[in-house]
């Protein structure tokens, strides 16, 4: 029982989750501590991946479905459902539009056994495609500017350092349930970290809360579903098909956060935030169900 839970990505998010909840997260050093994990976790992540048998082809044809399915598909339906809100609350749904996927896609791929090698591929390359896409939404519908500094930072910390770090640690012989267990408790850290410094967030009127968290349930899981379904019918593999619906239903909403901060005044801010806070608990809970098979 105890190898069991080790071994699952589910009991660690949900633990982390209640525990931010109740407790409110770490008394400092959050955003250290979640970046630190972060980097762990991506590290870990990547040790399986060779690069030897890759298909300049393929990789071609992920890339492209990959930015259609995140910032296509998945940011249009974001938009879609903030202009159901009041200006505050839609300000949040139109940045966390405008950002690109998760970083813990990858490592949530390795997990739920997806197809790392290609996902590390689309996601760098939608990273890169986020310093025209983003500042690009951004003006478009907020009529203002962002500093790219930010994206730079991401793509060089939590893609290309722990890809650099994989290469020396894949070398150390070690259990082969080690790495997972560590990319669970990483999780662990990073959600309780996260849930418990925006705790307050959640709070903020409960009734609005609810009916974000309904839309945004639409938006995690109704995408999901649909992408995986489109995958099914299209006899792709399980590996496969894992990433993309990771791409239809996650967004950085870390950025997202960061950039509601500093993009409007206190008062507009720490509102227009709060979408993006529900939104992690919903997209970690779709990747729960995508380990158990519930869905």
């Amino acid at each position: 029982m105890i190898k069991k839970l080790a071994s699952s990505f589910s009991f660690f998010v949900f633990t982390g989750i209640t525990l931010g909840l109740l407790t409110g997260g770490f008394p400092a050093y959050t955003n250290e501590i979640s970046m630190a994990s972060l980097i762990t976790a991506m590290t870990f992540s990547l040790l399986p991946i060779s690069f030897t048998s890759f298909s300049l082809k393929k990789g071609g044809k992920n890339i492209a479905v990959s930015l259609l399915i995140n910032f296509g598909f998945l940011s249009t339906l974001t938009i879609a459902l903030g202009l159901l809100f009041p200006e505050k609350i839609m300000n949040g749904f139109i940045v966390m539009a405008a950002v690109p996927t998760a970083i813990a896609v990858l490592p949530i791929t390795t997990l739920l056994k997806g197809d790392v090698k290609y996902t590390l591929l689309s996601l760098s390359s939608m990273y890169l495609a986020s310093f025209l896409i983003t500042p690009f939404i951004i003006l478009l519908f907020l009529q203002k500017e962002v500093n790219t500094t930010a994206l730079l930072r991401d793509i060089l910390l939590l893609i290309a350092l722990p890809l650099v770090l994989s290469r020396f640690v894949r070398r150390i012989k070690m259990p082969k349930e080690l790495p997972r267990i560590i990319a669970n408790i990483c999780f662990l850290l990073l959600v309780f970290g996260i849930i418990g410094k925006n705790r307050s967030f959640l709070f903020y009127n409960m009734e609005i809360v609810l009916l974000i968290s309904a839309a945004l349930f639409i938006r995690t899981f109704g995408s999901g579903i649909l992408i995986k379904l489109i995958g099914k019918r299209k006899r792709l593999k399980d590996e496969e098909i894992i990433p993309f619906s990771l791409f239809a239903s996650f967004k950085n909403e870390g950025m997202a956060i960061l950039l509601c901060i500093s993009l409007f005044p206190s008062d507009v801010a720490y509102v227009a935030a709060v979408p993006a806070v529900v939104a992690i608990i919903w997209e970690m809970i779709w990747a729960c169900c995508l380990e158990t098979k519930i869905i």
